[in-house]
């Protein structure tokens, strides 16, 4: 269990970096412009790609709890697709924003609000899991 805890340690340390580094590049659009940017930009992709392996893993480890808990922690169980369906929509429009040769209009933002809304879904999750694996699990 102890490694399952440093592997969602993890995962919530680079998604707070990751989150908090995307906010300070959006500014840019509301006049506020933090440097170096290419820092900020390397930064955020670096702690992204990260949480994105760190997610996988956390993924392999919780799957079939997952699916155990299905019916007895139905909200849980919504929430957890919900994000896992926005963090792909995040991660793909990052990725092609990061691979693009040429700029493509809105993608940016379009990558910022889904971001923003897998965000909110994560601190979710964290809200309601961190109960659900100590009823689970007996105190982590």
């Amino acid at each position: 269990m102890k490694s399952k805890a440093n592997i969602g340690i993890a995962l919530l340390a680079t998604f707070v970096i990751t989150v908090v580094f995307g906010i300070m590049l959006h500014l840019k659009g509301h006049g506020i412009i933090i440097q170096p940017r290419s820092v900020l930009k390397i930064i955020h992709w670096i702690f992204g790609y990260a949480m994105t392996a760190l997610m996988i893993i956390h993924w392999t480890q919780f799957r079939r709890m997952l699916s155990a808990l299905k019916n007895r922690f139905r909200w849980f169980y919504a929430d957890t697709w919900m994000l896992i369906i926005l963090f792909i929509a995040t991660l793909l429009t990052g990725t092609v924003k990061l691979l693009s040769p040429v700029k493509i209009p809105h993608l940016g933002l379009w990558h910022y609000g889904i971001g923003i809304a897998m965000a909110v879904t994560a601190v979710i999750h964290l809200i309601r899991g961190i109960p659900a694996l100590n009823r689970y699990y007996g105190k982590i």
